[in-house]
């Protein structure tokens, strides 16, 4: 132990003796731990943390794909979606090898101390917070008592994070009301800190019994339609059981349910009904909760941790190569001390110690970095990806993935370097001690290698940030059919205040009225889904003609919308009319379609006229007539599939109006007019929330910040990366030129020229850059081929992407060759020939 600490304080003495060396050393790996420390904490927090309750591992997630009929909810995936008399009956049916828990997250209008506001509300199974092992902070949380009356519940368990925000942590909290969604609950506690339930990306405020369902959604059968499919399914192993024991009970319960259901549909023939028994119950593990947000951001994070990961390789080879410049310099210092009896184990000790020490200060520094990072890109990730929950905060696995970044960084630029070096024996010292060129052709070739390989991996960043900044440009240019330019947007939600439809209509036509008058608007429509957010509607439909179309191809999507809705996106008609304010609730149902729903179901014919339904079976009659066609629109994201059919109906039309989004396009800055639409809602409903107001062009930057987020950080970690190789290209390049002097001024001597002599110089950067570049392509490829989801426009093969790279890398190689070039052509050969 004295030994090793004589080592350390050594160690120290000699990075202290050269602070050159030290800082660039501590930069350069500071660089890459910190992007790796701030890349990680964010894929910490979205793909890898589990669920902070009891035994994450026996969380279990149901699903149950296959055919369904009726109303379905999700959020990407139907196959998780569960009816709540489904969900009891599997919940009973195997209870005695797991507890099975059932919640939905919903938007709610929260009214406290006499604010309305926005917030987000989980209607939770009474079982819910026993199941997954999450006591109270204060107060108590919810039990089975709480869940057995439909509507006869009315009590609220805050979060954490709602408490102490929005009333300070007050512990009198207790027994207060507030209104959810316009009713009065009464706070029975407080959920423990650090909860924010199952889901990653969604923290909700407030905590609701199931039972009260049906006044939180507004839909009467929440609690007893088979054919709902809204509820998110979880259950908890009992101890000593399997995943298939599981899976076999479920199933057991599950086709006794099926046979239930289906004998209510009325709208199956024999096939169907043999189709939808043949379902089954799956599982997928829970212990990180539902798997959305990873499904919807794992890809990118992933990709951008490899390519951060290449940086900090980079950087270490950046380091060792510093390392042998210095080795080089220090080989009589361990020659001498092994002919004195120091064992080489001892002298590579010593070597590898000062590495880490190199290591531990970048290490320390890069977590500085990382932390100033990681507080840049979470508040920037939270508000443009939704992802709710991010903290900036650096916990304790981030603090180790750190330190082992650290440890491995260090040696593995230390182990290689501190090999060679004690390898010297005095005898080979004494032999080169007349000449500076004495560094052994095996020791420049490794050095060479190490350069061959920054550049390989730069290829690789290069390409794939050039592919990512493609992929963004073409999303930015492609035709989305909607004109976003002048719109500006906002979002009210009148039931969850209380308003029935017939409410909401009217309010609705009032805003629309009175905004549309308003100096500086053009137009002004509204519609019940906003647009590229990401969110849909669908439902199968009847066409009338008698056309067989198969049953995967009769869904449609569904936009419920006021009259001047495609006039204000500037979007002409392919035929026929728009809404008027002659489309009321009580008129003839009408309908604009899209070009591929008039293509898909009444091919050969002129579909103005034409009339379909919502629904199948024999009974439902076509009433609603097509007045129009439309393009088809990128409606709900910029990346989107346009041929998927929609159909647009008039929102006075519509049953159960969740919300509306209001569009105004406007003569100037749309933002100019941002504090007159909500003082006119105001005006209108002073309790009222307005929410989500921004441009249209604000709102397809927010579709787009995936990519941007990729093509900027992959962007940045490339031109790192050519830095990078940039100074080790230049640290070889001029240890050679040292190394050669003598070389250089005997053949300057013997009647070279200055181009002579650059060309030398380049021929040793392009042996490095070419070999650097024949093993960079072939992985450029492999990423982009395994990126290519990500992709958008752009092909994994596109030649164009792999050309740009080589000319970055020569551009990068020529610029580092720059300076020892010109040193070397000003060698004198009357000096050189003396050097020693």
């Amino acid at each position: 132990m004295n030994s090793l600490w004589q080592d350390i304080r050594y160690g120290l003495r000699m990075l202290a003796k050269n602070p050159g060396f030290t800082a660039i050393a501590v930069i350069t790996l500071a660089l890459g731990i910190g992007a790796n420390t701030a890349i990680f904490s964010l894929m910490n927090q979205v793909l890898l943390r589990r669920l902070p309750v009891r035994n994450p591992g026996e969380l279990v997630v149901l699903h149950n794909p296959g055919l369904k009929t009726g109303h379905v909810s999700s959020d990407g995936d139907d196959s998780d979606s569960f009816s709540y008399p489904m969900y009891k009956g599997l919940r009973d049916g195997a209870a005695s090898v797991c507890s099975a828990v059932a919640r939905w997250s919903l938007s709610a209008s929260i009214a406290s101390q006499g604010q309305t506001e926005r917030g987000r509300a989980e209607l939770v199974t009474g079982n819910y917070f026993e199941v997954l092992g999450v006591p109270p902070a204060i107060g108590r949380v919810f039990t089975a008592d709480d869940d057995r009356v439909p509507g006869g519940h009315p009590l609220a368990v805050l979060s954490h994070s709602y408490w102490t925000r929005r009333f300070g942590g007050d512990s009198n909290i207790l027994n207060r009301t507030l209104l959810v969604n316009n009713v009065e609950m009464t706070i029975v506690g407080v959920s423990r800190a650090g909860f924010t339930g199952i889901q990653v990306g969604q923290t909700p405020d407030v905590f609701v019994p199931m039972a009260m369902a049906s006044q939180m959604t507004f839909d009467p059968e929440a609690l007893t339609g088979w054919n709902n499919y809204w509820m998110k399914v979880l259950a908890r192993r009992k101890p000593g059981i399997s995943d298939a024991q599981v899976a076999a009970a479920l199933n057991a319960a599950y086709h006794p349910l099926l046979e239930e259901q289906v004998a209510k549909i009325t709208s199956y023939n024999e096939q169907k009904r043999q189709v939808f028994l043949a379902k089954t119950i799956t599982l997928e593990p829970g212990a990180r909760g539902r798997n959305v947000t990873q499904r919807d951001s794992g890809p990118q994070l992933l990709v951008l941790f490899a390519m951060v990961a290449l940086v900090l390789l980079i950087a270490c080879t950046n380091v060792a190569n510093l390392l042998f410049a210095r080795g080089a310099a220090r080989q009589r210092e361990f020659a001498i001390r092994g002919a004195l009896g120091a064992t080489r184990g001892r002298m590579m000790r010593q070597l590898l110690i000062e590495s880490l020490l190199c290591a531990f200060g970048g290490g320390a520094l890069g977590i500085v970095m990382g932390s100033w990072l990681i507080n840049v890109l979470t508040p920037i990730v939270v508000t443009n990806a939704g992802i709710e929950g991010l903290t900036p905060k650096l916990d304790p696995v981030v603090l180790f993935f750190a330190l082992g970044a650290t440890l491995l960084s260090g040696i593995f630029f230390g182990i290689v370097p501190a090999w060679r070096v004690t390898r010297s024996s005095v005898t080979d010292v004494i032999k080169d001690q007349g000449s500076t060129s004495s560094a052994s052709v095996s020791h420049v070739r490794f050095r060479k290698v190490l350069v061959a390989a920054q550049v390989a991996f730069t290829m690789l960043l290069l390409a794939g940030a050039a592919l990512f900044t493609r992929t963004l440009w073409n999303l930015r240019n492609v035709d989305i059919g909607l004109r976003t330019e002048h719109v500006i947007s906002f979002t009210i939600s009148p039931a969850l205040n209380g308003y029935d439809d017939s409410r909401t209509i009217a309010l609705v036509d009032q805003l629309r009225g009175r905004m549309a008058a308003l100096p500086g608007v053009r137009s002004v429509s509204s519609s019940e889904i906003a647009a590229l957010t990401g969110d849909d509607e669908g439902r199968n439909i009847t066409a009338e003609g008698g056309l067989e179309i198969p049953e995967d191809l009769q869904d449609v999507n569904i936009v419920a919308a006021g009259p001047a809705y495609f006039s204000t996106f500037r979007v002409p008609l392919l035929s026929g009319r728009d809404f008027t304010e002659a489309d009321k609730a009580n008129s003839s149902k009408v309908s604009i379609v899209s070009d591929s729903m008039a293509k898909r179901f009444f091919p050969g014919r002129n579909p103005i006229g034409m009339k379909y339904c919502f629904g199948g079976g024999n009974k439902v009659k076509p009433d609603i007539t097509i007045v129009g066609v439309v393009r088809d629109l990128n409606q709900d994201h910029v990346k989107a599939v346009t041929t998927f059919p929609y159909v647009y109906i008039p929102y006075s039309q519509k049953d159960k109006l969740a919300g509306m989004t209001f569009y105004v396009n406007t003569e100037r800055d749309p933002l100019l007019l941002a504090a007159t639409l909500q003082n006119e809602v105001r005006q209108a409903d002073p309790n009222l929330p307005v929410y989500d107001l921004k441009t249209m062009e604000r709102v397809v930057e927010e579709d787009l910040f995936s990519a941007r987020m990729v093509a900027v950080l992959s962007g940045s970690f490339a031109g790192l990366a050519a830095l990078l190789a940039a100074l080790g290209i230049y640290g070889v390049l001029a240890y050679l030129v040292v190394q050669r002097t003598r070389e250089i001024g005997i053949r300057m001597a013997l009647g070279a020229e200055s181009g002579d002599v650059r060309m030398l110089i380049v021929k040793e950067v392009g042996s490095m850059v070419i070999a650097g570049v024949l093993v960079g392509l072939p992985l450029a490829y492999l990423l982009a081929r395994l990126s290519e989801s990500l992709l958008f426009g752009v092909s994994a093969a596109n030649p164009a992407i792999y050309a740009l790279g080589l000319v970055l890398i020569a551009v990068v190689a020529l610029a580092a060759c720059y300076v020892p070039a010109r040193r070397a052509t000003r060698v004198d050969p009357l000096v050189a020939l003396r050097y020693e």
